[in-house]
């Protein structure tokens, strides 16, 4: 990142309104302004007039992804420690001043990133930006709570160990991937958690939480030109050097079906199955977001329909595709009340070769992208839902993936999307994960 002038220049050069896209193509509210700031904080700023609320959402370019092996779970662990004091304030002060203020906080971490945002009325966005700051910057992490969050992130993790459908996706990231940190849960691993030390926390945070490695989004019902003066004010004098971030190695093609199966004291079969897919640089991922929608989005989906009501080989079938900066999974989840899932596997892979054939309808390629779009827009109607929108596309591809996002999605066509199939859903290679029933002696 540039230092001193040109770090200036740069802003200047960037402070120029973009208007995002409407559906018709025309320009409209709201008024996106991005700037980058001397210490080479990255900014966006969102105005939605009339709207009560305001968000600050700060996105770190560190998650999961960024770990070793042996400290697997720490992004999170950083992630819960982080409004649990600094040196201004003490324990507990953050949520207690923004629920005062009559708003909220919450945080989250995943592959490629850590956020975390408050909500509070427009009115309060000088005070929301102001203890933000102080998290980013002045976090103490203290002895006391980093036992009382170990306690709590090991009561998370039991949890997904418990949820069928949860565990099974976990799992099957970690056998679909042999090489790529992808492989490794974002919460971490319970062996991990257990040992994992304040001082290891710490060293994390100074390596990766600073100025150059975050994008602070400010998003609501504020004058723009005036929330980027006080964003300037609050986050002036933060200033840590952070690590680049190191390159993950290429993840090689699967080769024929990789399968792990676990017994349980579990009443059904709930199974995974995914195929690599393509990252959010590669223009196919608008495509394969269409496919999975027209597949296990609602009861009219293809294989909702076809596998759920019309053959009855599952009882719940979903279907999964996160969006990442690296190829991540394209995946299927169900659950069949048979005593293991080779026949819905076996229907599942039935319906994989006819889609492979005959691709879409027009109707189900249509029915998908209206859907698709409908989410979209009513996730970044709110003033939270915007600015997670924005700071993700900031920190997993680049504002131009926000603003264009929905553009590409109208533009996929028919072919498009059996091209896709045929490139990532093959049936003779793929990673499968199950958890079966104990049987009866």
């Amino acid at each position: 990142m540039a230092r001193g002038k040109m770090a200036w220049r740069i802003a200047l050069l960037l402070l120029l309104p973009v208007l995002l896209a409407a559906p018709d193509g025309s320009a409209t509210q709201p008024i996106l302004l991005h700037e980058i700031l001397q210490n080479g904080l990255r900014v966006v700023v969102a105005s939605q007039p009339g709207s009560p609320a305001v968000t600050v959402d700060a996105w770190i370019r560190v998650g999961s992804r960024d770990e070793s092996e042996e400290e697997n779970g720490v992004a999170h662990f950083v992630e819960h420690m982080l409004f649990k004091g600094t040196r201004r304030r003490s324990v507990g002060e953050i949520a207690r001043e923004v629920e005062a203020l009559g708003g909220w906080i919450n945080a989250a971490t995943g592959y490629d990133y850590t956020h975390y945002y408050v909500v509070v009325p427009a009115h309060a966005l000088a005070q929301a930006l102001e203890m933000l700051a102080d998290a980013l910057a002045n976090a103490t992490f203290e002895a006391a709570e980093v036992e009382r969050e170990r306690t709590v992130i090991l009561q998370e993790l039991s949890l997904i160990h418990d949820t069928p459908a949860r565990y099974v996706v976990f799992r099957l990231f970690g056998t679909a991937f042999t090489v790529h940190p992808y492989r490794r849960p974002v919460g971490g691993s319970v062996e991990v958690i257990r040992q994992i030390s304040r001082d290891q926390l710490m060293r994390f945070y100074r390596t990766h939480y600073g100025p150059g490695n975050t994008t602070v989004v400010v998003a609501g019902g504020v004058d723009g030109r005036a929330a980027l003066n006080q964003v300037r004010r609050a986050f002036w004098g933060w200033r840590r050097v952070v690590v680049p971030r190191t390159p993950a190695p290429q993840e090689p093609p699967l080769e024929g079906v990789r399968r792990s199966v676990e017994v349980r004291d579990v009443h059904v079969t709930t199974f995974a199955v995914g195929w690599l897919g393509p990252s959010v640089r590669d223009d196919d991922h608008y495509a394969v977001d269409v496919l999975v929608y027209a597949l296990g989005r609602g009861r009219a989906a293809r294989w909702v329909r076809e596998l759920r009501d019309r053959r009855r080989v599952v009882q719940t079938l979903s279907i999964g595709f996160p969006t990442a900066r690296d190829p991540s999974l394209v995946f299927v989840v169900a659950t069949t009340a048979d005593a293991d899932e080779s026949r819905a596997e076996r229907a599942l892979l039935e319906e994989v070769r006819a889609l492979r054939d005959r691709g879409l309808t027009e109707e189900e390629l249509e029915r998908a992208k209206t859907l698709l779009e409908a989410e979209v827009r009513t996730e970044q109607h709110t003033s939270q839902g915007l600015a997670a929108s924005l700071g993700f596309a900031a920190t997993v591809a680049d504002l131009d993936y926000h603003r264009t996002y929905l553009q590409k999605v109208r533009a996929v066509k028919g072919d498009q999307v059996l091209q896709v199939a045929h490139r990532y859903l093959d049936p003779q290679r793929y990673a499968v994960v199950s958890l079966r029933p104990r049987r009866s002696p």
